[in-house]
């Protein structure tokens, strides 16, 4: 009897080292507020993520609707959506809450539809 108590007990530390390995392994949790707002980005269209990551990479408007092929209007509409979806005021605090929630990476490769501007006064 004592012999299967220690190997209950064995297995016990066994599972919660591993239970605390997965945990290590997938990082801190996300705050309530950091999924609120996961969530909130997650409902932007493919266009609107598209222009958060141009942006993030320190496009300016014209430079994002060059790259693009529409109009600067469209652009400022579009990121007039995002601020509204993510509850935000600006783009750069978009573009923190893309970078914080996983959203958007500084590393994010251009879209495939869009080639990388290389300055404004073009």
């Amino acid at each position: 009897m004592h012999k299967a108590l220690g190997e209950a007990q064995d297995a016990l530390q066994v599972q919660e080292q591993l239970i605390q390995d997965l945990r290590a392994a997938a990082g801190p949790a996300l705050s309530e507020e950091d999924l609120a707002a996961r969530a909130a980005l997650d409902l932007l269209t493919a266009r609107e993520r598209q222009i958060l990551v141009l942006v993030s990479q320190g496009n300016s408007n014209r430079s994002v609707a060059k790259a693009l092929g529409i109009s600067e209007k469209t652009v400022k509409n579009h990121l007039s959506a995002v601020f509204t979806k993510a509850g935000v005021s600006d783009r750069t605090q978009a573009v923190v809450l893309g970078i914080r929630c996983g959203i958007v990476s500084l590393e994010t490769p251009v879209p495939d539809d869009a080639s990388p501007p290389l300055s404004d006064t073009e």
